[in-house]
């Protein structure tokens, strides 16, 4: 079976709306809060003490929390997009480590059962940055705080 449109719909709404939500939140937590602990990613919450000492600088004002939210907006966004490209098979994965044979979303019967061992994706996610990591190569800036 397809993803049917009303799947479809629903995904695409849901996220456009997580997009909205969570951009409001982190600028909420930067500027007002002065809150950095709620990062989850990359899994050590890489921010230094010097670089949280920078994000306290910044002014609480609707100008700066405007322009924060549509720059994280649109990089959340972007990641989406390019997934989306991934699973719609218009683009390969950039780290092709065999034959992409594609993926495809599916509407699932009311009456399926979930595999109970099967991995999700969602749950491997953040397992998989020390991989990123190591594929990552030497870059002028890091993500997480950890000394090589």
């Amino acid at each position: 079976m397809e993803l049917s449109n009303k799947n479809v719909s629903a995904l695409l709404l849901d996220l456009n709306q997580d997009i909205e939500e969570y951009a409001e939140a982190t600028v909420k937590k930067i500027i007002e809060d002065k809150n950095f602990d709620f990062l989850t990613y990359p899994p050590n919450n890489g921010l230094t003490d010097l670089e949280k000492q920078e994000l306290n600088k910044l002014d609480n004002n609707k100008h700066l929390k405007n322009a924060l939210r549509k720059v994280i907006a649109d990089n959340s966004a972007g990641i989406i997009f390019s997934m989306l490209n991934i699973i719609d098979g218009t683009t390969d994965p950039k780290h092709l480590f065999a034959d992409w044979t594609g993926v495809k979303l599916v509407d699932q019967e009311p009456n399926d059962e979930a595999e109970e061992f099967q991995d999700m994706l969602h749950d491997s996610f953040f397992e998989t940055y020390w991989e990123w990591k190591k594929i990552r190569g030497d870059k002028k800036w890091k993500l997480d705080t950890y000394e090589e």
